[in-house]
Formats: structure tokens, sequence, C-alpha cells
């Protein structure tokens, strides 16, 4: 009870309220089971419309970085709404039914894209589905951390971001085959499994007969530590999304990419999610970065000059290797961002919304300051780049402030 004496009764999260009361059982592994079936399923929809699309919009329509950065930047402000809404409506609708009306939602609005495949539609409905996309990710994670301890979290969270990221990496590196063929398939296959996961059983509620050790009061000696990995992470957090989603804009009308089959682009273009999926399992199977938090600043650096090199140097060879340094520093900085997050906070679904806000605030800076430069500077192929460039840069100086000014606490 003392660590729940200072706490204010209205930030209690669910973990603090089991506490109190025993009775209460913890996510077994069949109920762990159920959300990383709903992530996957949420996984697969959210990377064909929201980074396949750029692929199916330069095919089937034209579009260029001119207009697919527009289109990104808007998709970032729409998943920062639904990010920031998913706490509020966590309190009013119980976790199982609104992640049930999410996807009932999700797969309508493919459905419409479907039968109304222009330009101006597309848009709309997408920037419908990304928000409530983004409202999923928060209710996601707070059930696969509550009650866990810091080792048993960090084994969850391991888990977590294999699966969304695994099943991401398989989405977009074939959907190109998809697109090409036939294009509206990308449509139909979002319905398909957000349908899977209307259908499935509704038991999301995290219990069963196994139960786990809480450890509520946090290593005091770690909390520095912790603290300062959790600033820097959520400092390169936004700029690891801004090279996402500008990438995604920008990548189709690159000379190297242009260069392959229309099958094989996305392939060539989802280097960096394979590259992140083995470093998150390689984070999974350590805990160094645990106690070292400036590892997270020579990540934004490496991921300035891995962008640099993917984007500058037309070689397929320099493309493939950088992609490589590129998922492996943004698959760090997204774990310790979602690590510290959790552990600090007990999983609480309104860090977890902070968490998934900044990665829309990345998607709104990068394809946005993109667009703008590339209006300024008309038919120069290199003045988004540079734009995004120096949102990074940006990010590595902030970083750098706060990594000084803890050594001199």
């Amino acid at each position: 009870m003392g660590y729940l004496a200072g706490q204010n009764l209205t930030e209690l999260t669910l973990s603090d309220v089991i506490a109190l009361n025993p009775g209460i059982d913890l996510p077994a592994k069949r109920s762990l089971f159920r959300v990383y079936t709903l992530q996957t399923l949420g996984s697969v929809g959210a990377n064909l419309l929201m980074f396949g699309i750029f692929f199916y919009m330069h095919k089937r329509f034209g579009w260029g970085a001119n207009r697919n950065l527009p289109f990104s930047s808007a998709q970032g402000a729409a998943y920062v709404i639904g990010a920031l809404a998913a706490n509020p409506l966590s309190r009013r609708i119980e976790p199982k039914h609104l992640l049930r009306l999410i996807h009932l939602g999700m797969a309508i609005l493919a459905l419409v894209a479907v039968w109304a495949p222009t330009p101006t539609v597309i848009v709309v409905l997408l920037l419908g589905y990304v928000m409530l996309s983004a409202v999923q990710w928060p209710l996601l994670e707070s059930l696969i951390s509550t009650g866990a301890n810091p080792a048993e979290l960090s084994r969850r969270i391991s888990i977590y971001n294999l699966v969304w990221s695994g099943s991401g990496a398989i989405t977009v590196t074939t959907c190109g085959l998809v697109i090409a063929h036939f294009s509206q398939g990308i449509f139909l296959i979002t319905v398909g499994v957000h349908l899977i996961a209307v259908l499935l059983p509704a038991q999301t509620s995290p219990h069963g007969e196994e139960t786990s050790t809480l450890h509520l009061h946090p290593e005091q000696e770690l909390i520095p530590l912790r603290t300062l990995a959790k600033r820097l992470s959520r400092i390169a957090l936004p700029a690891t999304f801004a090279v996402i989603y500008a990438l995604g804009a920008i990548m189709p009308t690159l000379a190297v990419i242009q260069s392959t089959t229309p099958a094989a682009r996305t392939l060539l273009a989802g280097v960096w999610m394979i590259s992140r999926w083995f470093c998150f399992v390689f984070l999974g199977a350590t805990v160094w970065w645990h106690t070292r938090p400036r590892a997270l600043l020579i990540a934004a650096i490496v991921l300035l000059a891995a962008f640099l090199g993917v984007t500058l140097i037309p070689s397929m060879l320099a493309m493939i290797l950088w992609q490589i340094v590129l998922g492996i520093a943004m698959g760090l900085i997204y774990s310790a961002s979602l690590y510290f997050g959790m552990v600090l906070s007990d999983g609480s679904t309104a860090q977890n919304s902070y968490h998934e806000a900044l990665i829309g605030l990345g998607s709104i800076l990068g394809p946005g300051c993109g667009a703008i430069a590339g209006q300024l500077r008309r038919g120069d192929p290199h003045a988004a780049i540079i734009a995004v460039a120096a949102i990074l840069w940006i990010s590595v100086m902030a970083a750098c402030v706060v990594s000084v000014q803890s050594r001199r606490r």
C-alpha cells in the first residue's frame, strides 16, 4: 500500500487494482495468444493500407512523392487523433467490445474502397481507417503488460514486437505481387483479416488459470537510467517514424526501386522491416540495453546516416545494406520507447497512447516537411530527403542536450 499511497486514485492502473484485489486473475497464455492474434491481423491490414498503399497509388493513379507525401502526413494527423482517443474510449467501452467495433469499422472502410476506387474516396476512407487503427494499439499494449514484472514485461514486449513487425514485413514485401496482378486485392485482403478479428471469440480480458507475480515496486537504483532511456527514446521515436512514412512515400519513385519489376519493388523497399525484425529477436534475447540508455543516442545518429544512405546512393547494394543498418536503429529505438514507457507507468493505456501519438507525430513531420520542401523547390528530387534529414538532425541535437543534462545531475 505504500506504493499506492502516494498516487492519485484517478491515476491507478489496472495492475494497481489487481494488487488491491488478489481475486482478479492475470493474463494467461490463452488470453495473450488471442491478443497476439488480434495484433497480427491488425498489423496485416495496417501495413497494406499505410505503407503498401503508396505503391498502389503510384501504380494505379501515377502518384509521385509530391502527392504521396501530403497523403502520408495527413495519415499521421489521423493517427495522432486515434492514439489519443484510445484511453478515454477504453474507459467508456470495455476493451473486448471496443476492439471488435474497431475491426468492424476498418473492414467496412476497406470494403467501400473496393467498390469506389477513386483517389479522393480512397484518401478519405484511409484517414478514417488510420484513425481506427491507431486506437487498437494502446489497448493491445495494455493487455500484454498488465501485471507483468520488468523481466516478464520484457519477454512479452519481445513477442509483441516480433509478431507485429514479422507480419508487417511479410505483408509489405509480398504486397507488390498483389498490386501488380490485382491491385484491389490489397483492400479485399484487409477486409478479410478484419472480419476474422471480428469473428474471433470475444474473450479479451486478461484472465486465466495461470497467474503472474506482481512487482509494483520498481528497482529504485534503475529509475534514473530508465527515465533517461525513456526520454531519449521518445525524442528519437518521432524521428524514426518520420523516416518510415517519408520512405513509404518517396521509395516508389527512387531510381533503384524503379529499376525492378512492380512485383519486386515492395520486397526491395521492405528490407529494413526484415532487419528490424531480426533486431527485435536480438533485443528480446538480451537485456544489455535496459541499462545503457545512451545507446539510443548512437541509434539516433545511425538513423540519420542510414536514411541518407538509402535515399541518396543510387546503388541497389547500398540501398540493401543501408536498410539493414536502418532497421537495427529503428528496432532499438522502438523497443526502448515501448519498454521503458511501460515499465515506468505499469503499462497504463494513457502512456501507451502517448507512445503511439509520438509515432503519429513523426508521421506528420517527416512527410509533411518533405512535401513543403518539394513545393518550395519544385524539380529538385532531393529537397524532400534533405527536409526529412533536417528533422533527424534536430532529433539528434535534442537527444545530445538531454544526455548532457543528465550527466550534470
